[in-house]
C-alpha cells in the first residue's frame, strides 16, 4: 500500500531494518516497543489497523 522498503518503515519507525527483516520472514518477534514504533509509522503514513487484523489506506501520503 505505501510501497514501502525495509528501510522506509525501519527509518520512519526508529527501527534496525535487520528488526524489520526478521519480523517479515518470522525469525523473531519484535519487542513491544519496537512493534509500537513500526504501528505509529505505518499509522502516521495512513494505514489503519482494522479490529479484524486487516488494514485500509486512509488518506492520501504526505508530499
Amino acid at each position: 500500500m505505501l510501497s514501502w522498503s525495509q528501510e522506509d518503515l525501519a527509518q520512519a519507525a526508529d527501527v534496525s531494518r535487520q528488526t524489520v527483516a526478521d519480523y517479515e520472514r518470522g525469525a523473531r518477534v519484535p519487542i513491544s516497543n519496537n512493534l509500537k514504533s513500526m504501528a505509529q509509522a505505518l499509522e502516521k503514513a495512513g494505514i489503519e489497523f482494522l479490529p479484524d487484523n486487516g488494514i485500509r489506506f486512509t488518506r492520501n501520503r504526505p508530499v
